[in-house]
């Protein structure tokens, strides 16, 4: 009798092991698919405030540009108002349409990029892709490709002057970071003064 006993027991343990398997496995999947969506959002938030790559942005970090680009829509709808004063210039949606691009469109345009250069192929006259794309570089990979297709869209293609809406064409002078603390200093200092 007590071997069949113990067998009963042997059984019932069976699933119970199964369960926290499977359990294990769960928590275990859960755990990357975070990480691998965390990741990269804090990896292109750190690098977002190194300097830009690019020399058309006078050694900015993106968050300067983007504060920088903020104050110019700014002073240019005052300079539109002041020309135009039956016409109301609405600077937020300047502002918004140009960081929903950035922020929703931009990463997911250069992560396609980035899966089409994994996947071995080559660029073309339409798309450059960036070349010896690995698992181990592909974050450094993807943040190169992101800044440079926000650098063609912004610099290049002149999207800073190239838009329908006239007091959203800013002029792409673009300061080094001094220039762009002093003109922060500037700007606070008038925006306090004439609220």
């Amino acid at each position: 009798m007590p071997p069949s006993s113990f067998r009963v027991i042997h059984l019932s343990m069976k699933p119970n092991r199964i369960k926290i398997l499977f359990q294990i496995l769960t928590k275990f999947i859960t755990l990357a698919i975070l990480l691998a969506t965390i990741t990269p959002i804090f990896y292109f938030a750190w690098r977002m405030g190194q300097p830009l790559s690019q020399p058309e942005f006078n050694g900015l970090t993106y968050y300067q540009f983007i504060e920088w680009r903020k104050i110019a829509y700014e002073e240019r709808a005052i300079q539109y108002q002041a020309s135009h004063p039956t016409k109301k210039a609405d600077t937020r949606m300047c502002e918004n349409n140009t960081r929903t691009i950035t922020i929703l469109l931009l990463p997911l345009q250069s992560f396609g990029y980035m899966v089409t250069a994994f996947k071995g192929a080559k660029s073309d006259a339409a798309h450059t892709l960036p070349e010896g794309v690995t698992l181990s570089n592909f974050l450094p990979k993807w943040w190169d490709t992101f800044e440079y297709i926000f650098w063609y869209n912004t610099i290049h293609l002149n999207g800073l002057q190239n838009t329908l809406v006239e007091y959203c064409r800013i002029q792409p002078n673009i300061p080094t970071p001094a220039e762009f603390e002093a003109l922060k200093l500037e700007y606070a200092a008038n925006t306090t003064a004439n609220p």
